[in-house]
């Protein structure tokens, strides 16, 4: 009965018609003379604020002046520490005017964002035990008008109910330490568009949520847009939940598990506002396409300055030195696999505490060609200290050691032949300014000796106190060499001829500063090893996307250099296309005693019962099987033996862009991506190759791997696998890829293979997709393929 009423509302949304209000024309004439009246306050807030901000400016300005003709006196200690006491003050007070500018720019962009669509719902309600009723509106930002609350912020606690009650529930909310009970008594939608009410429908238990499939039911985009409206029960506990130091969101394809952590992540700066700042929280992404398609997302929550990552950036930023070599889904390997894995992260850590005692890799210490400390002097010295500490304390007490040394070979140096010949050489300005200072030639020699000695020794000292006579690459080398002591490698069906065959590899994408990104992760976690753990922002919040991207290697690394920030990850082990083996087992391991609240999110909002019926039979986690909300048609099968192939897809795709909608051609691979452009080429096909994730999505129509269309959506996705395209694929990462594929589609899924005896096909039910010789059905009329 649910079922057909749900189906019944979304007949009506498709025609345009929505459920009554009681006295509709009434209601509505006055909802929009309310809303004209918020967005006269909304215009008269922004322009006061934009007179404030212009005041600030100006005072900072002032501020910044003033500071400038501060001087530290240095005639006596009170007065340098009084001097140095007024430029810090000053400092502060520009951090603090600097903060209140950037809180006014913030405001003033959430009320901008205002103008166009006030709030989205109202509630009706009253308090269980005082029956005395209450009204409030949801919108991203609140707004008050003299002691009126014209909007509630969609994360303020009484805005709970708009997302946990029905008309008639009764609901319990949270208040700091005590709880409340609430019935509702109204729970309107409003659709605005330019702050006109567009739409406007009275929700039920029964009618369940009509915007949705409205929303659901419409085109993708290019970003990803506004999400607060059609929030979901089970969705909001979780954004509102925060009693768990670290949350895991699993969820099928297009449950909406970045949406969650989105909104939890603007949820936390709101309810914490004053101990959370945007810059104590760092969010990874899976790639740096989805990242710009997620850009507008924390913005029309509410919230502006949060900082997006992907780990590529992250460990870039930390190694610039070297370039990270561009991997595929195909040539995911069992060697990527092993240096991915937490028995790599123990062994190399096992390998610092041997380093304690040996295998160091040293180089000489050299000025002018000539050795001044030898590398065997420098082994010598680092076996005898005697130190309890890390690894990193006894390098850092060898280096004390080799600047002392430093200091004495400075002194034998002032005497030496090349400080004769420096000294020769020197202009006789500077023979005139030394003799002004000293009047007395014997003492100025002395002091031109040492001025020389000193300026060639400065370079000296900076490599021994950046410990360039450690070779940190080499010693990197022989950690992946002795890897075969330290790791059972047949767990990874890996040999151990394999392996050293692999590192020589590893060696020459060395020679070009080259590093993939599993060994650079390995590499800058050895330097920490080595030089200790460096100084890291505090952040207090680690959110991670597609977690099942990140493998358990890079996680521990992560947990290690930010071991008191909380974590909140999502993701979907079903799309687990690079095989990081990232378990629930090692989750804990990592996480060692603390809690971690999971959440498991089963309704598929983006793709359709058909799409996912035929997707759910790739997938490798049968247990998590997609429930949608939307039906259209069966996914469809082009074969491309057949002689009229490329007209039958040409065709349909042709009926696809005239819709306005977007469509993606998926690979499992880069290579892949490219045997199939040439089809798009003969179409003359307006397209854009997505190869890279700097590049940006701006066309209708792409091309891409699917290692790069990770969280993305399309109306249409046509998956690319032809005989040629699935040779390359490694059996592990098979359904993986599939799944993440078919998932991409909203509305229409096509699927290319060579032929019907195609391996791809083996073990699907028939009855779940259209073959080519069947009649697909599209959008307003049929599509024959035969023709």
């Amino acid at each position: 009965m649910l079922r057909k009423k749900r189906l019944d509302i979304y007949i009506l949304i498709m025609k345009g018609d929505y459920p009554m209000v009681r006295n509709e024309n009434l209601e509505l004439e006055k909802e929009q003379s309310r809303m004209d009246h918020v967005v006269s306050v909304i215009d008269k807030e922004i322009e006061r604020l934009a007179y404030e901000y212009t005041e600030k400016l100006e005072r900072q300005k002032e501020l910044l002046k003033e500071s400038s003709s501060i001087k530290i006196n240095n005639s006596s200690n009170e007065a340098m520490w009084e001097s140095s006491g007024e430029l810090r003050e000053f400092e502060q007070n520009l951090v603090i005017k600097s903060n209140e500018l950037n809180q006014v720019q913030n405001r003033r962009a959430v009320l901008e964002k205002m103008q166009e669509d006030p709030y989205f719902g109202r509630i009706d309600y009253h308090n269980v035990n005082e029956k005395e009723e209450e009204q409030i509106y949801v919108g991203i930002g609140s707004l008050f008008d003299k002691e009126e609350n014209l909007i509630v912020d969609w994360r303020a606690p009484i805005s709970a109910l708009y997302y946990e009650g029905n008309v008639g529930d009764r609901v319990k909310l949270r208040f700091g330490e005590h709880i409340e009970a609430f019935e509702v008594d109204l729970k309107r939608q409003f659709r605005v568009r330019n702050a006109t009410i567009t739409g406007m429908i009275d929700t039920d238990n029964v009618m369940g949520d009509p915007y949705l499939l409205e929303v659901l039911e419409s085109s993708s985009s290019n970003l990803m847009g506004p999400v607060i409206a059609t929030l979901q029960k089970e969705q909001n506990r979780i954004v509102r939940e925060s009693t768990s130091k670290n949350v895991l969101i699993q969820g099928v394809a297009g449950s909406g598990k970045t949406v969650v952590m989105m909104q939890k992540i603007a949820y936390l700066l709101y309810a914490y506002r004053n101990f959370l700042k945007a810059e104590d929280i760092l969010l990874f992404s899976p790639n740096r396409i989805f990242q710009a398609y997620i850009s507008q997302v924390l913005p029309s929550l509410g919230e502006w300055d949060v900082a997006g990552n992907t780990f590529s950036q992250f460990i870039t930023r930390r190694l610039p030195s070297f370039s990270l070599k561009r991997s595929d889904v195909g040539a995911a390997s069992s060697y990527g696999a092993v240096k991915g894995s937490l028995p790599f992260y123990d062994a190399l850590q096992r390998y610092s505490r041997l380093l304690k005692k040996k295998h160091l890799k040293f180089r000489d210490i050299v000025l002018h060609d000539e050795v001044l400390i030898s590398k065997e002097e420098i082994e010598y010295y680092y076996e005898t200290i005697h130190s309890q500490g890390s690894l990193a304390a006894k390098l850092e007490i060898l280096r004390v050691q080799l600047l002392q040394k430093l200091e004495i070979l400075k002194e034998e140096a002032v005497d030496a032949e090349w400080v004769d010949e420096e000294l020769q050489h020197l202009s006789a300005a500077s023979m005139h300014q030394f003799e002004r200072q000293t009047h007395d030639i014997t003492k100025m020699e002395g002091n031109i000796r040492k001025e020389i000695v000193a300026k060639a020794f400065l370079t000296v000292e900076k490599k021994i106190n950046s410990q360039s006579h450690i070779r940190f690459l080499a010693q990197y080398i022989h950690f992946l060499r002795v890897i075969p002591q330290l790791i059972n490698l047949e767990e990874f069906n890996v040999s151990k001829d394999d392996w050293q065959e692999h590192v020589k590899e590893v060696v020459e994408m060395l020679k070009e500063k080259e590093f993939s990104m599993e060994d650079m992760t390995a590499y800058y976690a050895l330097l920490l090893q080595m030089k200790g753990i460096m100084q890291q922002n505090s952040y207090q919040y680690i959110c991670i996307d597609e977690i099942q991207d990140i493998t358990p290697f890079q996680l521990k690394l992560l947990k290690d250099l930010y071991p008191r920030a909380k974590y909140v990850m999502a993701g979907d082990l079903n799309q687990n296309i690079w095989q990081n083996r990232l378990s629930n087992q090692e989750l804990h391991q990592i996480f060692k005693e603390e809690e971690i609240e999971s959440h498991l999110l089963l309704t598929s909002y983006r793709s359709t019962r058909e799409i996912m019926a035929f997707a759910d039979q790739f997938a490798s986690l049968p247990e998590r099987t997609a429930k949608p909300i939307r039906s259209r048609e069966k996914p469809a099968v082009f074969y491309a033996n057949q002689t009229d192939f490329s007209e039958k897809i040409r065709q349909t795709i042709l009926s696809r862009i005239e819709k306005g909608e977007r469509i993606a051609f998926l690979s499992p691979t880069i290579k892949g991506a490219e045997s199939f452009a040439s089809y798009l080429d003969d179409w003359n096909i307006d397209y854009q190759k997505i190869y890279d994730e700097n590049d940006f999505l701006n066309k209708q129509v792409i091309l891409m791997p699917i290692s790069l269309a990770k969280g993305l959506e399309f109306d249409v996705a046509i998956g690319l696998g032809t005989d040629e395209i699935l040779k390359g694929l490694s059996k592990e990462s098979y359904q993986q890829i599939w799944y993440t594929i078919f998932s991409r589609a909203m509305h229409q899924l096509y699927l290319v293979v060579s032929n019907e005896q195609t391996e791809l096909l083996k073990g699907i039910d028939p009855s779940t997709y259209l073959h080519g010789q069947e009649t697909i059905e599209v959008e307003g009329g049929s599509s024959n393929l035969n023709k």
